[in-house]
C-alpha cells in the first residue's frame, strides 16, 4: 500500500476553528484557534496514520487570481485580530513538531493543495489525502486522491471520493469548474451567470455536461435562462478559470522532510502555550513513545545474568532501583515470576507450602501492585496475564507490548504462540522479543494497526471473558428433552423405512443398510466402508425417503449432544458462560471463540436457532445485537472501486437484487428469489474466491451455466474482476496481501509447485484484503465500543462478537443511548468510499434480537 501524504488547508482549517471555538488565552494570548486547528490535526493523524503531512497557507501578497479579477474576494470581512495573531503561533508550533509548512507566492493554499496532489498521483510511493473546509478543492478528487473535507465545527467531517461527490452534489469532481463558472462563488466573489444558482448549473451540466457545452448549446436553452447564459458567455467561462486550482504552485518536493517522525519534539511548546488537551491527545497518538524510544534502542546487547530474589527486601531493593517510568518485562510462570529492564534481570520463585522455599504470594502482591501502577509492562499473552492477576485482586496493568500479539501480527500463520517458540520462558527472553518485534511492526507499516487495535482489543476480551453471557439453563434442558424424543422417533422411522435396526451411528453399519440393503447408488467401497458423510447423502437424497431422516436424525442428535450438553455442563454458578476468545487463532485476523464456541451457534435451521433462546440478559435488562450489513461486499466495492457495485451501496439498494438485475438482464423489481439467491451465492463466493465447480453446487447448476454465470458477473462488474487479478499479481510479486489497515498476510503457497497449492494462495490474495479488512473494522469497532461505554459510565457491557455483530447486555434505561453509541462508534470505525450500514436489533433472549 502506498504511504499517505496529508496536506492541510491551514488558512481554511484555522478560520474554521477559531469560529467553532470560545476564546481562549495563554497568559494573554489568543490559542482557540491553534486548539481546535491542532485537534482536528491530531484526530486525522490518528483516524488516517499519515507518513507524510504538509499545511498549506496563504501568503498576505495578492495571487495570479487577484490581479486577473480586481474583484477577486472583495468583500470578505477583514480578519480578526485575534485570529490574526494565532497564524504565527501555529506555524511555531508546527515548525517544532516537524510538520511540513507550505506557501508560494502568487498562489493560494488550493493550488499547493492541487499542487501536492498532482505530485502524489504521479507518484509509485504516496497517496493523497487533502483536509480542507473549501468546496473548491472538490475539483481535485479522484481515485487516487482524497478530500477529507470539515463541515460543522472541527469534529465533524466528510471523507469524499468521486461517488460521494456525485451522489452530495450531483456532479463529478471534473465539473466542479463547470459548475462554478455557471453559478459563481460569492465567498470569493467569483461571478458566474446571474440568476443561475446550485441546481439550475447541476441540471445544465447533467444534460450537457461542460460549461462549454453548455454555452455551445445555449441556442436551445429556452426562455431568460437560455437568454442570461448567452449574454455571459466571457464571464462565465472567466468564473471557471478563476475557480480552476492550479497545480503548479513551486513548492519543494523532497518528500523525506515531510516525514511525521518528530511529532514529540513539539511537546515543550505545547506546554508553553497550556495547551493541556492537545498535549494529552499527541501524548496517546504517539503511544507509549517508549516503543520506539530508548528503552528499545538501548536494549541488551548480551545475555544479563539472573539475579535470584530470596525475601521482600532484595525484591523492594531490585524494584528501587528502576527509573519511574520506566518499562519492565514482566514473565508469569505457573509459580516463578522473572523482571527485565535495560540492565538487570531478576527471578523469584513463589512458595508452594510453609516447608518449601521462596516468597509468600500475600506478602508480595503489593509491591507487585504498586510496581504495575509505576510501570508499563512488556509481557507475553497480556490477557492470560490479567486472569491470573484478577484472582489477586488485581486490577489489568498498563501493557506497553505483548509479544504474543507482535508475533501474531507478524506472521498469522504460526501454529502456535507460546513463549517458548520464540525465546527463552522469562522475561528476558520477552523483552529480547520486544526489540526485534517492535522494529518489525513498524517497519513494515503496522504499528498503528498494534496500537489501535490489537493491543487494546485484548482488555476488550478479557472484560468479554470475565463477564460472560446469561444462560437459560431450563430452556436448554427443555430443548434437550424435545430433541431426545425427536431422535428416539427419528430412529423409530429409518428403522420402519430400512425394514432392520442398527446402528445408526456407525458409518459402517449405515453403510451396508443404505448401499447393499436398500442398493441406492454410491462410490467406490473402500477398506473401512462406504462413505456416508453429509456430501454423499446430500448426492442421494432424492433416491429413498431414509437419506433425509438420517441427515435430520445427524442434526438432532449433533445439537443435543454438541450444544444443549455442552452449553449446560460450563455454566458457573451464577448461569453464566464464559467463552475463551483467541486473538491469535486465524490467519486473517478474526477473533474466534472456544470452550464453548460461541460464534458457531447454529443459525441456518429453525431448529438450530432455538438455543439462542436460553442466551438472556440478567433481570431488567435487555440484549441488543448490532449487525454490519454486508460488510464484506461494501469493502470489495471500496477496494476494486467498481462504479456499479459501489453505486448500489451508495443508493441503498439491496445489492444482491441490483447483481442479479444487472447479470440476468432485468428491471430489479422483476427480479426472481431465485435470481437473487444466485447472484447472492456469486457475491459472497467471490470473497472466498468461489470456483465454477462450488458455485455449480451451492446453486445447483452445471459447471458450464456456472461458468457463464461468472463471465457475465464479470462483465457487470469489471472493477471487481480487476481488483481480483491485481491482488493475485501482487501476491505474486511481494509475497504477501495486505488488509487497508495494513495487516500482512504472507503467501508463501504462490511459490509452491503443487497446483492446488498454488490456487489455494491465489484465493488467499483476492481474499484476505477483503476478509482481513472486514475483522479489522470489527475489532477496531469493538475496541471503540468498549471505551464509549466506560466513558460514558454506561453499566451496559460488550459480552460477545460473532463475525461481524456485536452484542450488547444492556439495562433497559440505557437502552437508547446504547443504541447511539454502538451505531456510530461501528458505522464510523473506518471511512469508504461507501457507507457502513449497521442493523441493530433488541430483545429478551438472543434469539428474539435476529
Amino acid at each position: 500500500m502506498r504511504d499517505l501524504f496529508l496536506c492541510v488547508d491551514g488558512n481554511s482549517l484555522m478560520h474554521r476553528a477559531f469560529h467553532a471555538l470560545p476564546l481562549m488565552d495563554a497568559d494573554g494570548v489568543y490559542t482557540n484557534a491553534v486548539h481546535g486547528f491542532l485537534a482536528m490535526l491530531l484526530k486525522v493523524f490518528k483516524e488516517y496514520s499519515p507518513r507524510y503531512a504538509a499545511v498549506a497557507f496563504d501568503l498576505p501578497a495578492p495571487t495570479f487570481r487577484h490581479k486577473a479579477y480586481d474583484g477577486y474576494k472583495a468583500g470578505r470581512k477583514s480578519t480578526p485580530d485575534e485570529l490574526r495573531s494565532q497564524f504565527p503561533l501555529i506555524r511555531e508550533i508546527l515548525a517544532a513538531m516537524h510538520v511540513g509548512v507550505l506557501t508560494a507566492e502568487g498562489f493560494e493554499a488550493d493550488d499547493i493543495l492541487g499542487t501536492v496532489a498532482k505530485k502524489c498521483q504521479g507518484s509509485d510511493s504516496l497517496r493523497a489525502m487533502l483536509l480542507t473546509g473549501d468546496k473548491d478543492a472538490l475539483q481535485l478528487v479522484d481515485d487516487e486522491v482524497q478530500l477529507l473535507f470539515t463541515r460543522k465545527g472541527i469534529s465533524e467531517t466528510t471523507l469524499f471520493t468521486p461517488p460521494m461527490v456525485k451522489e452530495m452534489y450531483g456532479i463529478s469532481p471534473r465539473q466542479v469548474t463547470d459548475w462554478k463558472g455557471l453559478m459563481g462563488d460569492s465567498s470569493d466573489n467569483i461571478p458566474g451567470v446571474p440568476g443561475v444558482g446550485e441546481k439550475t448549473a447541476v441540471k445544465l451540466l447533467c444534460e450537457y455536461g461542460t460549461l462549454e457545452n453548455v454555452l455551445e448549446n445555449a441556442d436551445r436553452i429556452k426562455g431568460k435562462l437560455g437568454e442570461k447564459i448567452r449574454q455571459n458567455r466571457d464571464q462565465a467561462l472567466f468564473s471557471k478559470d478563476l475557480a480552476t486550482i492550479r497545480p503548479n504552485a513551486p513548492i519543494p518536493w523532497n518528500v523525506a522532510d515531510y516525514e511525521l517522525n518528530k511529532l514529540s519534539q513539539g511537546i515543550p511548546l505545547l506546554r508553553k502555550y497550556q495547551l493541556g488537551q492537545i498535549l494529552q491527545r499527541l501524548t496517546q497518538l504517539l503511544g507509549d513513545e517508549a516503543m520506539t524510544a530508548p528503552a528499545e534502542a538501548e536494549a541488551p546487547a548480551e545475555q544479563l545474568p539472573a539475579r535470584e530474589i530470596a525475601d521482600i527486601d532484595a525484591l523492594c531493593a531490585f524494584l528501587g532501583a528502576i527509573e519511574q517510568d520506566a518499562p519492565i518485562a514482566l514473565h508469569m510462570g505457573e509459580n516463578t515470576l522473572s523482571l527485565c529492564t535495560d540492565n538487570a534481570f531478576a527471578c523469584l520463585t513463589f512458595r508452594q507450602d510453609l516447608l518449601s522455599p521462596g516468597l509468600d504470594m500475600e506478602e508480595t502482591l503489593p509491591h507487585l501492585r504498586s510496581m504495575m501502577e509505576r510501570h508499563p509492562l512488556i509481557v507475553h499473552d497480556g490477557k492470560r496475564l490479567m486472569h491470573i492477576l484478577r484472582g489477586f485482586g488485581i486490577s489489568p496493568p498498563n501493557i506497553l507490548f505483548d509479544t504474543m500479539l507482535g508475533a501474531y501480527l507478524l506472521n498469522p500463520q504460526e501454529k502456535s504462540y507460546s513463549l517458548s517458540a520464540f525465546e527463552s520462558e522469562d522475561a528476558q527472553g520477552v523483552r529480547k522479543l520486544y526489540v526485534r518485534q517492535s522494529k518489525a511492526i513498524r517497519e513494515s507499516g503496522m504499528e498503528n494497526l498494534y496500537r489501535e487495535v490489537e493491543l487494546p482489543l485484548s482488555y476488550v476480551l478479557f472484560d468479554m471473558e470475565v463477564e460472560g453471557f446469561r444462560t437459560d439453563a431450563d430452556v436448554l434442558k427443555s430443548l434437550g428433552a424435545q430433541w431426545k424424543q425427536k431422535t428416539e422417533t427419528l430412529q423409530q422411522e429409518i428403522y420402519d423405512l430400512c425394514g432392520t435396526r442398527f446402528n445408526i451411528n456407525s458409518p459402517k453399519q449405515l453403510g451396508q443398510v443404505l448401499f447393499e440393503t436398500l442398493a441406492l447408488p454410491h462410490g467406490k467401497k473402500t477398506k473401512s466402508g462406504y462413505s456416508t458423510d453429509a456430501d454423499t447423502l446430500e448426492s442421494i437424497r432424492d433416491a429413498h425417503p431414509v437419506v433425509d431422516k438420517v441427515l435430520e436424525y445427524r442434526q438432532v442428535v449433533k445439537l443435543s449432544s454438541t450444544y444443549v450438553d455442552a452449553l449446560l455442563s460450563k455454566m458457573d454458578a451464577n448461569g453464566r458462560i464464559h467463552s475463551f476468545f483467541d486473538q491469535t487463532g486465524t490467519a486473517t485476523g478474526r477473533i474466534s471463540s472456544s470452550e464453548p464456541n460461541l460464534q458457531n451457534i447454529p443459525v441456518r435451521t429453525e431448529m438450530g436457532r432455538e438455543i439462542r433462546r436460553a442466551f438472556i440478559p440478567r433481570e431488567g435488562w435487555l440484549l441488543f445485537d448490532a449487525d454490519y450489513s454486508q460488510i464484506e461486499l461494501r469493502i470489495l466495492a471500496h477496494l476494486s472501486g467498481d462504479a456499479a457495485m459501489m453505486d448500489a451501496f451508495l443508493r441503498d439498494q439491496d445489492v444482491h437484487t441490483r447483481t442479479a438485475s444487472e447479470v440476468f438482464e432485468v428491471p430489479m423489481e422483476d427480479v426472481t428469489s431465485d435470481m437473487r439467491r444466485s447472484a447472492k451465492a456469486v457475491n459472497f463466493g467471490l470473497v472466498y474466491g468461489i470456483s465454477q465447480f462450488g458455485l455449480a453446487k451451492n446453486i445447483g447448476i452445471s459447471r458450464r451455466e456456472a461458468a457463464d454465470f461468472i463471465s457475465r458477473y464479470f462483465a457487470r462488474y469489471p472493477g471487481v474482476k480487476q481488483f481480483m487479478d491485481d491482488a493475485v499479481k501482487k501476491g505474486y510479486d511481494e509475497g504477501c496481501a495486505l488488509t487497508i489497515m495494513g495487516r500482512r498476510r504472507m503467501l508463501p503457497e504462490l511459490q509452491s509447485s503443487n497446483q492446488n497449492i498454488r490456487s489455494f494462495g491465489e484465493r488467499a490474495a483476492m481474499n484476505t484484503p477483503v476478509q482481513g479488512t472486514a475483522a479489522d473494522i470489527i475489532k477496531l469497532s469493538m475496541v471503540r465500543v468498549h471505551r464509549a461505554l466506560k466513558e460514558h459510565h454506561l453499566r451496559a457491557k460488550l459480552i460477545l462478537q460473532v463475525h461481524d455483530e456485536l452484542i450488547i447486555e444492556c439495562p433497559k434505561d440505557e437502552m437508547e443511548q446504547v443504541e447511539r453509541l454502538l451505531i456510530h462508534c461501528m458505522e464510523n470505525a473506518v471511512s469508504l468510499r461507501v457507507p457502513l450500514k449497521v442493523e441493530a436489533k433488541s430483545g429478551e433472549s438472543w434469539y428474539e434480537t435476529k
